[in-house]
């Protein structure tokens, strides 16, 4: 498994843009995989004979498709050895590929930076992207097509277009996608929701006019948000009569219909094609993730407290080693097998994973048992805490909880409760495409965790949607102390004492009295009261609005704040939105007045960087919480 990446002075002339992503995405390759750049006619020339079919070239399309004659056999060899190609279009007018390739989509980097609302600063998140994403085509372990669907609608009014979607998503199951199973309808007892949506690789939500007032639509949203799955949102029918939405997956659906008829059992196929493969998008960009676990624990590698080899490059297998403590003798260390999945693995991946640790020669001792602790495929789902956990040492878990467990029992002793460990973040859904919105869940989500593991508090103002995201983390990190884990400002001009009151079960919570019935003002005196907390060490900033008419970001005010108490500020920029813009502003001035002490190289890894547990652990080990 290799990738070729092909230097832009091949196809392209003075393209200092495209230069500059290839580099970045240079770079990001050589972390991941192994990597070929080809940066000469004589290197490529030299190529020719070397892709296969487990190999992926990516290369840079010109606009009049006049590319060598020496680059052109190159490509025609890799088409015959079944090659994956990876186009990449700097602007519009260079989407179309060379005519051999028999796929014509190209990745469009202007397009890309637009949807996701990001600068030509930010150019390296979307080198970052592309590269993961390149590496997920060859990767069995991260991504594919046979995906695990919870249908979430309402019964109701919802009922026989539900049933519509399931017979379309069912006969491509058969035919066409034949790769697509596993597609669960809820409205079903808790239990069985969870254990559902634990086997799902993403949701989609059927929203009718009457989602809003069901109690079980709420439940599996929030279950779902809290597991930090992809939801692909399709609102249906009109807004006469429509139930307002308490919990939104995204700021705007991903899709919508207002004149289909909720009463037939069928659908537009094109609108179910586009649904599937609008699921299988995100999902994709949410294993992604996996490459910022990766990076956390060659992080705990290079510092030595675990030791790595690397047992299957395809599918990203190792053997861990742990070092064991407290014990006068010596002991031999743990020792774990994992492999990282970007995707729900199923019953096919574990016979593989069973048979690969049989190949590497770690069988079962007829009376000594197994040579290793634990063998453990790690998935992107919330951690299962369950007995197979104990009983067998085959079992699958979170990524997120394995990485978390590793940094944990190295770091031994947790800092003091004296010292302040409150750290405020402060944001909003991003005004971009809702599939890019998912970025800020990863982000909140990686957030939020590392900050409870370190027995820090999570300080925030709130939000019905991303409130009860954190309140069902805190109860999964710190079930001992949630309530004082967290710790939400509430302003009483949106809500009522009762409210506050209800929620307190779940948070320590400040409802701070409105200012003269005046929304903005209301919206002021929360800030200030959040920014004032005493536990406070910092802030972090995701997404945020960018400049609305008349109704100024809220994040500028909650920055100027915090910098007022001269709290540091940490932008978190591949989210997109106002924390990107103001990001790139202090970039474009030289990081002059930079609104934290750490170093300039920091704060511009944490505005290109997607590895956002990685950044946090980091920010947080220079605060000293």
């Amino acid at each position: 498994m290799r990738a070729f990446i092909v230097d832009p002075s091949i196809t392209l002339s003075g393209d200092n843009k495209a230069h500059e992503f290839y580099q970045f995405c240079l770079n990001e390759l050589s972390k991941h995989a192994d990597t070929k750049p080809i940066q000469n006619e004589m290197i490529l020339h030299q190529s020719m004979a070397q892709p296969t079919d487990k190999d992926i070239i990516i290369f840079f399309n010109r606009e009049d498709n006049d590319y060598s004659t020496t680059f052109v056999t190159f490509l025609n060899e890799a088409v015959h050895a079944n090659t994956k190609f990876y186009p990449i279009s700097m602007t519009s007018a260079h989407r179309v590929p060379p005519k051999c390739i028999p796929d014509p989509q190209s990745f469009d980097v202007k397009d890309a930076l637009e949807r996701r609302k990001l600068t030509n600063l930010q150019l390296e998140t979307i080198a970052i992207a592309v590269a993961r994403d390149a590496i997920s085509i060859l990767q069995p372990t991260l991504t594919r097509r046979n995906m695990a669907l919870f249908l979430s609608h309402r019964r109701s009014d919802g009922e026989a277009i539900a049933g519509g979607f399931y017979d379309a998503l069912c006969l491509r199951a058969q035919n066409r996608f034949r790769d697509l199973s596993d597609i669960l309808v809820g409205e079903q007892a808790q239990e069985v929701i969870e254990s559902n949506l634990r086997k799902s690789d993403a949701v989609i939500f059927l929203d009718t006019p009457q989602s809003g007032e069901s109690p079980w639509i709420e439940l599996e949203l929030e279950m779902a948000l809290s597991m930090n799955l992809p939801i692909v949102w399709v609102k249906l029918g009109d807004e006469t009569n429509r139930v307002d939405l308490r919990i939104k997956p995204a700021d705007s659906p991903h899709f919508l219909d207002s004149t289909i008829d909720l009463g037939l059992r069928q659908v537009d196929e094109n609108l179910v094609d586009s649904v599937i493969h609008k699921a299988f998008e995100i999902s994709r960009d949410k294993a992604m993730a996996i490459f910022g676990n990766l990076q956390r624990m060659r992080e705990l590698d290079r510092e030595g407290k675990i030791t790595l080899e690397i047992i299957s490059e395809q599918s990203y297998m190792y053997q861990v080693n742990i070092p064991r403590k407290g014990f006068r003798y010596i002991q031999r260390p743990m020792t774990h097998l994992v492999s990282f999945y970007g995707r729900i693995p199923k019953d096919d991946d574990r016979v593989i994973f069973n048979n690969t640790i049989l190949e590497q020669g770690y069988s079962k001792h007829p009376r000594l048992g197994h040579v290793y602790d634990a063998a453990i495929m790690l998935a992107p789902m919330a951690s299962q805490n369950n007995q197979d956990l104990v009983d067998d040492p085959h079992f699958v878990d979170s990524c997120d909880e394995y990485i978390s467990s590793l940094e944990l029992y190295s770091r031994g002793q947790l800092p003091s409760f004296n010292q302040k460990k409150g750290v405020i973040v402060s944001g909003a859904f991003p005004d971009c495409e809702p599939e890019y919105q998912q970025t800020l869940w990863n982000a909140l989500y990686a957030i939020i965790q590392v900050i409870l593991d370190r027995n820090g508090t999570v300080i925030f103002g709130a939000h019905p949607t991303f409130q009860q995201v954190i309140f069902d983390i805190a109860k999964l990190r710190r079930a001992n102390d949630f309530t004082q884990a967290n710790h939400m400002f509430i302003s009483k001009h949106f809500v009522t004492q009762a409210t506050i009151d209800e929620v307190s079960s779940h948070s320590t919570v400040t409802g701070v009295d409105h200012v003269e019935h005046d929304r903005g003002k209301s919206l002021t005196a929360m800030r200030k009261a959040m920014v004032s907390h005493e536990n406070a060490a910092c802030m972090i900033v995701l997404g945020g609005k960018t400049q609305r008419p008349g109704i100024p970001p809220g994040v500028d005010e909650e920055i100027e704040l915090a910098r007022s108490r001269d709290l540091p500020v940490f932008l978190i920029g591949s989210v997109g939105g106002r924390a990107a813009e103001i990001a790139s502003g202090f970039q474009n001035s030289g990081w002059q007045s930079k609104p934290n002490h750490l170093s300039v190289e920091f704060n511009q890894e944490l505005m290109v960087s997607p590895d956002y547990a990685l950044l946090t652990n980091k920010l947080l080990d220079a605060l000293g919480i």
